[in-house]
């Protein structure tokens, strides 16, 4: 297998529209990995995204479906995760408790794509490579 990571819900969003300044890298990014491990949170993030956005619900459905039909994607039941979050939580509140499933996942994958930068310094703190490398 080649290149693989967890797909946070903001790296879904910077690929889907291409008026976002990292629209072309994202997509690029996605587009070179063999594998997109999807956490269910993450599309549920997704789809709360696209409505406080103003998408009509055709075109978040016609988003999604661009995702989970992708052949490389594997839609991963994040239910085993729900305790082992906490773990990674530190002296966080719970309204970090979605990323904290993310960075679950992520640390058995080991990479994470992800424009977050409060969860990405997380992911490299727990030993999760972070895509892309670095951020300017």
């Amino acid at each position: 297998m080649g290149r693989v990571a967890v797909i946070d819900t903001n790296f879904f969003v910077y690929a889907l529209f291409e008026d976002y300044e990292r629209h072309e890298e994202a997509l690029d990014i996605l587009m070179n990995l063999d594998k997109w491990v999807v956490p269910t949170i993450t599309l549920y993030e997704l789809i709360w995204q696209l409505a406080k956005m103003g998408v009509p619900p055709n075109n978040a459905e016609d988003m999604v479906k661009q995702i989970i039909e992708e052949p490389r994607t594997e839609i991963v039941d994040d239910r085993r995760y729900l305790l082992s979050a906490f773990e990674l939580f530190g002296n966080l509140g719970l309204k970090h408790y979605n990323d904290s499933v993310i960075l679950a996942i992520a640390k058995e994958v080991g990479t994470l794509a992800s424009y977050d930068k409060k969860l990405r310094n997380r992911a490299m703190k727990v030993g999760i490579k972070p895509i892309p490398e670095v951020l300017e």
